[in-house]
């Protein structure tokens, strides 16, 4: 074969083997979509990594079965990211760098997504993340390749808590925090929420990530006389301090952001949970007849209750996937032109996305009467 001829070759095998790489490339011939999925597996949060893969393997075998995205078939690359910003730094890496996939989808622990972000930047490709945080908008990182799909905190407590304001009447609020960006965050906008109020903080207490005794913090508070308790834990010490506050009598309305709510919570808390107030993004007990349905589908496939994780990460890959249809190409420039074009509406609530990047923002201030939720208010914002 002439030198021409060769070189000619090899420049045809190296677009063939590009992938996605880059912001330019047109590849709407392709056979197969690399997407990665950060999600925890280990670690920190390791049950609603359970939900949040089989949302996206859910959505991955449908969308393939029709047909795929564009005509191509979604490769769906799921890594461990154990909840912890040191390994998600290691799962980017490889997925972006060695995997060459499109799109990320995930961390969702918001303490991972602070640490690995940049590397969508670098990577020139789209991250969409699943942590509630208020710190990463947009407004605040600036990076136009990160993205949130879920409603973030800052609607979340600011709901709750304009709800315990306003209709609750309270005055005397204690506040029982962890240790993580996920909970500082929430912090901070509870703070400024009571702070516009009027409303002094009785108390704040904390509890770190793994404590299994409360007793300490419970019974300051009870002393500090607080009339309502504002949980901003994860969903284990959720779980303890609400069952360790009703056996040490602290009779006050228990609330809590989203940790405080779904089945990762009220299945460990039993009876302790009823009858505190949340907020929810989704959930079965509030979704549409269609979101109840793919609920029962869901639970049928995997033993598992659908949960807002499930059904958020399930949706916006189908969200992404109309995104694309819209660019008509996988050309990431495109498709990131797309995301502020698509309003996308499915098993959740309406994906449509916002000056901060973030895609949903319902949310529903719920209370749990021991079997379900029962809705208090829907608010939609902007």
């Amino acid at each position: 074969m002439k030198k021409a001829g060769i070189i000619a070759l090899v420049l045809c095998f190296a677009i063939a083997m590009a992938g996605f790489a880059g912001g330019g490339q047109d590849s709407g011939a392709a056979k197969t979509v690399k997407i990665g999925l950060s999600t925890p597996m280990t670690g920190s949060g390791t049950a609603a990594g359970a939900w949040i893969s089989s949302g996206m393997q859910m959505a991955t075998e449908e969308i393939n079965a029709a047909g795929g995205i564009l005509g191509a078939k979604i490769e769906l690359i799921v890594l461990d990211d154990a909840g912890n910003a040191s390994q998600a730094t290691t799962v980017m890496n490889r997925l972006y760098f060695q995997e060459n996939v499109l799109v990320v989808f995930g961390p969702n622990m918001s303490s991972a997504v602070v640490g690995v972000h940049h590397l969508a930047q670098q990577a020139k490709r789209p991250m969409l993340v699943g942590g509630t945080a208020p710190s990463f908008d947009y407004d605040k990182l600036k990076n136009d390749y990160l993205f949130r799909i879920r409603t973030d905190d800052s609607i979340r407590v600011s709901a709750l808590l304009k709800y315990l304001i306003e209709t609750m009447k309270v005055k005397k609020p204690g506040i029982i925090v962890g240790t993580t960006e996920y909970c500082t965050g929430a912090l901070a906008v509870a703070q400024e929420v009571f702070k516009n109020s009027n409303i002094p903080i009785v108390i704040t207490e904390q509890m770190k990530e793994g404590d299994k005794d409360a007793t300490g913090q419970i019974t300051k508070m009870k002393a500090a006389g607080i009339d309502v308790v504002v949980g901003l834990t994860h969903e284990p010490e959720a779980a303890i301090f609400v069952t360790q506050a009703k056996n040490l009598g602290l009779n006050v309305p228990m609330t809590g952001f989203s940790a405080w709510g779904g089945p990762m919570f009220t299945d460990v808390a039993g009876e302790a949970a009823k009858g505190v107030y949340t907020t929810v993004a989704w959930h079965p007990d509030l979704a549409t007849d269609k979101g109840k349905a793919w609920a029962k589908e869901f639970e049928a496939k995997y033993k598992l209750p659908a949960s807002e994780h499930a059904a958020s990460y399930y949706n916006a890959l189908y969200m992404f996937k109309a995104a694309v249809e819209k660019a008509g190409s996988f050309d990431v420039d495109k498709i990131m032109q797309a995301f502020g074009q698509v309003e996308f509406k499915d098993k959740l609530n309406k994906l449509k996305m916002n000056a901060k990047h973030n895609f949903s923002n319902t949310v529903f201030v719920a209370q749990w009467n021991g079997t379900s939720y029962d809705r208090i208010a829907t608010i939609e914002a902007d």
